[in-house]
């Protein structure tokens, strides 16, 4: 259940890009670490636009609560 409520909020979250950025993305992954400086402040630019850190918190309710419960009895 966990494994598809990560999935759902990073489907969700994908899907805020436009399909231009989505192919930016992985033209800039496929470089690797030969990246200029353009493909870096695209990079930062687009994934400003997803939000991770708000992604995280969205998360933490489903996939921390269910961890300290494991935790407390050992």
């Amino acid at each position: 259940m966990i494994a598809l409520d990560v999935a759902m909020v990073a489907r969700e979250r994908w899907g805020r890009l436009a399909p231009n950025e989505r192919r930016r993305i992985a033209e800039i992954v496929r470089k690797g670490r030969a990246i200029d400086e353009r493909d870096k402040t695209d990079l930062k630019r687009i994934v400003a636009k997803l939000e991770l850190l708000d992604a995280g918190r969205q998360l933490l309710p489903i996939v921390g609560g269910r961890r300290r419960g494991r935790r407390g009895r050992r």
